[in-house]
């Protein structure tokens, strides 16, 4: 069985325009993109690749990508917070000892000041869960291939800014949010132009003006509040930059 979809908000109310020869629109959003999605009939409810628990939370059998950096972050707290195991000034991002110390340009992304900023970055991996999923993400594994891409591209925007262009050997960072940024402006720019490949690899994401609003806002809000005392807006401004890139590639 299938519905008709809209491709660009992602809308299933769909209607024949008779003045225009019984073409398809979209009541939503006026676009003549329409689509036909697909879904799975199983028993007496329609699947679609996720199932329902009794409170109404879907799981998908691809979420393990988005539970392994949030278990990562988790596991890194509990080890520095709580068990005190590591200091952080061994693991922080730090300009001046970046390369001799390269073991910063990971570490730094999954330890965090406190547990608000856990809280704050890792709620950042559920709301990108989300829109790749409105945006129809088909890999499984995308989500980490990525992250894994993003951090060194991400570290080396920021290093190449402080040592060279800011000329601070001592600048400081810490946390997932660079990571989260990169993967805001890789959704925002799905959301606008679609993204059916990643290098060679077969992802998928379509177009959506409801997704592509949302995102915006979210991208606004985003930088301003990265002006905020205590805030590393370059570690913002370059896992931005490094996202755009790799949506470039």
């Amino acid at each position: 069985m299938g519905i008709h979809q809209c491709k660009d908000c992602g809308s299933t109310d769909i209607r024949n325009d008779r003045s225009l020869g019984g073409r398809l629109v979209c009541i939503k959003c006026g676009s003549f993109t329409i689509g036909f999605k697909q879904r799975r009939n199983s028993g007496k409810k329609v699947y679609q690749g996720y199932r329902s628990l009794s409170s109404g939370i879907t799981v998908s059998r691809d979420d393990w990508q988005y539970l392994i950096p949030f278990l990562i972050c988790l596991i890194a707290f509990i080890a520095t917070d709580i068990l005190g195991l590591f200091e952080k000034s061994n693991i922080v991002y730090w300009s001046g000892g970046l390369l001799a110390q390269p073991h910063r340009i990971f570490t730094a992304h999954f330890f965090h000041g406190d547990f608000g900023h856990l809280l704050f970055n890792t709620g950042g991996i559920i709301v990108a869960r989300n829109f790749f999923r409105t945006l129809g993400l088909s890999n499984r594994s995308f989500f980490l291939i990525l992250i894994a891409f993003l951090i060194p591209l991400q570290v080396s925007i920021n290093w190449f800014y402080d040592i060279f262009v800011a000329r601070n050997p001592m600048s400081l960072a810490l946390g997932f949010s660079g990571i989260i940024y990169g993967i805001d402006a890789f959704i925002l720019l799905a959301s606008i132009y679609g993204k059916q490949t990643f290098l060679g690899v077969q992802i998928g994401l379509s177009r959506n003006y409801q997704c592509r609003q949302t995102m915006t806002i979210l991208t606004v809000m985003g930088v301003l509040y990265s002006f905020a005392p205590g805030i590393s807006l370059m570690g913002h401004l370059s896992g931005f930059a490094a996202g755009v890139l790799l949506f470039l590639l």
